[in-house]
């Protein structure tokens, strides 16, 4: 019996880790059975040794079997099921704690602690499961991205090593052990406090870092975009002093329409003047600079100040800078060369780009992918503009769809 509970125990805490990590994928049950299977019959048998050094090594090499099993880092592994331990830990106190204050017993009620453990455990399963798909949430992208969770977890999984001693050594009173509990819990509201304060003073300083990054690039095409303007209008005060001295000269006349014909061919401003934010109006420039270069025209229809909503300029910057630049790759190489762009509001501010691809390419991926840290199809060490672009999406609880329809590709941005 005390077997089987060490492997219900275990297995708990590895579909746990399937749940919130794997996104429920039920592909490697079996293998994880077999893992826990062989920890807890090792468990079982050498526990008497040392019980808290027996446990830490086979929870390493149950971590490093699950590594290999979903060929994943060892180290993301590692803080996900340290994670998932603590959760258990929690729900296990929780359970003692309960039974306790009702009953006055602990040790003498082992089923009913593991009762509730069990239910809460699948209950959390369940909840999160149809959470995470509501929400389309990956739990592993944040933990991946966060290493003060990973730290404050792995902390608090040493506290609960100490508590595990202090309440198996068997030494220390019932009620000593449900403070020391106590005493752990505060210490995690205050981790958890003391992380969210550090953690938004870290993206202040992320933002700020961007800004003066981006400020000068910014600050330059605004600069390129004035001396531009200044001389759109110079050809427009001489067009129009070519038309006003020509009055019935038809030769004047004609060769003041071709003027026109040729300013609107080369000027790229003619239009993007008008456009209210000067970040928009800075990025739409370089990137119609950049198009032109690969003949690709770029058709854009801005009818939203995107300054009016919760983005920042470097957020801006990133989001239409990378969606623009993944549309550009894609498109100069295609036979039509198209892209466009709309900025427009419908209770939420909403970003369109769409643009030609080439099915034979984008067939051998899935294009809920784009967005995953790393993906790429252009090789190694690329596929981070995208994922960048998602996390200030999911910052801002926005949504992104992807749509592709024939050789026409569009993401939609609701923020």
């Amino acid at each position: 019996m005390d077997i089987l509970m060490i492997f219900i125990e275990m297995m708990l805490v590895v579909l746990l880790y399937n749940t919130l990590f794997n996104k429920s994928n039920n592909k490697n049950l079996f293998r994880y059975s077999a893992v826990i299977a062989i920890c807890s019959i090792l468990f079982y048998n050498f526990k008497s040794i040392n019980g808290i050094l027996i446990y830490l090594i086979l929870l390493l090499f149950e971590i490093f079997a699950i590594a290999f099993i979903d060929k994943k880092d060892n180290n993301l592994v590692l803080i996900e099921i340290v994670i998932c331990v603590v959760v258990t830990f929690i729900l296990q106190n929780i359970s003692v704690t309960i039974v306790y204050l009702i009953t006055r017993k602990t040790k003498e009620l082992v089923f009913l602690h593991m009762g509730l453990f069990v239910v809460s455990i699948v209950s959390i399963m369940i909840f999160s499961k149809s959470y995470i798909k509501k929400k389309s949430l990956d739990f592993e992208d944040d933990i991946r991205d966060n290493l003060l969770i990973s730290n404050i977890f792995l902390n608090i999984f040493m506290f609960f090593m100490i508590l595990k001693v202090i309440y198996d050594s068997g030494k220390f009173s019932n009620l000593i052990v449900i403070e020391i509990i106590l005493l752990i819990f505060i210490n995690i509201f205050l981790n958890i406090s003391f992380y969210r304060t550090l953690h938004k003073n870290i993206l202040k300083d992320k933002s700020i870092e961007v800004k003066n990054a981006y400020n000068p690039l910014l600050d330059d095409i605004i600069e390129n975009i004035r001396a531009n303007e200044h001389e759109y209008k110079n050809h427009m005060n001489m067009l129009y002093s070519i038309i006003f001295v020509a009055k019935d000269i038809p030769e004047l006349k004609e060769r003041a329409s071709k003027y026109l014909g040729e300013l609107d061919h080369k000027n790229i401003l003619n239009s993007i003047l008008e456009i209210e934010s000067t970040i928009v109006k800075s990025i739409l420039y370089s990137k119609l600079v950049e198009c032109e270069q690969f003949g690709i025209k770029l058709n854009y229809s801005i009818n939203s100040n995107i300054e009016d909503s919760c983005l920042d300029d470097s957020e801006i910057t990133i989001i239409l800078s990378n969606l623009l630049n993944n549309a550009i790759e894609a498109t100069k190489n295609s036979d039509k060369k198209e892209i466009n762009i709309k900025i427009y509001k419908y209770e939420r501010i909403l970003i369109e780009v769409s643009n030609n691809i080439e099915p034979e390419k984008i067939s051998n991926f899935d294009v809920e992918d784009f967005f995953k840290k790393g993906f790429s199809s252009k090789g190694k060490g690329r596929g981070y503009g995208l994922y960048n672009v998602r996390k200030i999406v999911k910052k801002y609880k926005g949504d992104i769809r992807i749509k592709v329809e024939g050789e026409n590709l569009a993401i939609v941005l609701s923020i």
